[in-house]
């Protein structure tokens, strides 16, 4: 029988967005129930911790004794694997076994040292054959449970990441088209992602025929290579750049332009696209 339970919803947050899934919740009912089959012990737990190392839930494979083992000072298991009862046969202070009669509980450790939680089994029968080479075994199949907690853990955070990233563009572009300048900015690729109202209501011309390097169509002939030359040259070597140069309006009319264009980079420091500014300096004359 699959069980899982909570410990007093007063001490608890919120699960970690990645073990609310379903799927996962499934893969981790499956390796707890792989410990208990490996032992031979009828319960298994896998208790996950929160930000404040405090049991935030727990997935049980076997029989409910939770109640119990809960009450075994996990700070205690947590620092290193603990087996009740020890050799001198002494209970741990505060710990109720009730019916319990072993216990063996090991933490698990993402790589960089995290603390997760703790794989614990239990059994109302003793198991005075569970040696030290049986705990260095449980202790390594924790590694492993670790090790899959911690990639799915990473992959959740990466999908966060790039949901937050999501995010704070789309705000950008909202205040982009407020702006009253022209902006442009490009990926990492090179290729231009996005220009602003001004820009648009500027050429006349719908967004899809600007991005990537549809930008430079309303660039003078006699300037355009010019210009995509300069832009490439700062985008590979990371530097700001200023140029004037004539570009033609929506009514056909070519305006003199001051375009001013930086590198944008992450907070981490990797660098994140192009970002450029354009000024309309007036009518441009054929000299």
């Amino acid at each position: 029988m699959w069980v899982e339970k909570k410990p007093n919803p007063v001490d608890l947050t919120s699960p970690p967005p990645s073990l609310r899934d379903e799927s996962e919740h499934d893969c981790l009912l499956r390796l707890a129930e792989l410990a208990a089959h490996l032992f031979h012990v009828p319960s298994a737990f896998l208790a996950l911790l929160g930000a404040d190392l405090r049991v935030i839930s727990y997935i049980a494979a076997g029989d409910d004794c939770w109640s119990n083992l809960e009450t075994y000072p996990l700070a205690r298991a947590l620092s290193e694997p603990a087996v009740w009862p020890d050799s001198a046969g002494v209970p741990a202070s505060g710990f109720v076994p009730g019916g319990l009669q072993f216990a063996a509980l090991v933490p698990l450790r993402s790589s960089d040292g995290l603390e997760l939680g703790l794989l614990a089994i239990a059994d109302i029968a003793p198991h005075p054959e569970f040696s030290g080479e049986k705990l260095e075994i449980l202790s390594e199949l924790a590694g492993v449970f670790a090790g899959k907690m911690e990639m799915r853990l990473m992959a959740e955070q990466a999908r966060e990441a790039e949901a937050l990233l999501r995010e704070a563009e789309k705000r950008f572009r909202n205040i982009a088209d407020y702006a009253p300048v022209m902006i442009i900015y490009s990926s990492v690729e090179g290729g231009v992602r996005f220009v602003n109202k001004a820009w648009l209501d500027f050429t006349g011309r719908p967004m899809d025929e600007e991005l990537e390097a549809g930008y430079a169509e309303t660039f003078h002939p006699d300037y355009r290579d010019r210009v995509v030359e300069t832009y490439w040259d700062a985008f590979q070597h990371r530097r700001s750049r200023t140029i004037q140069f004539p570009m033609r309006r929506h009514d056909g009319e070519y305006r003199w332009m001051e375009a001013r264009g930086v590198p944008r980079f992450r907070d981490d420091g990797t660098f994140a696209g192009y970002i450029g500014c354009y000024i309309d300096l007036g009518k441009w004359k054929k000299t």
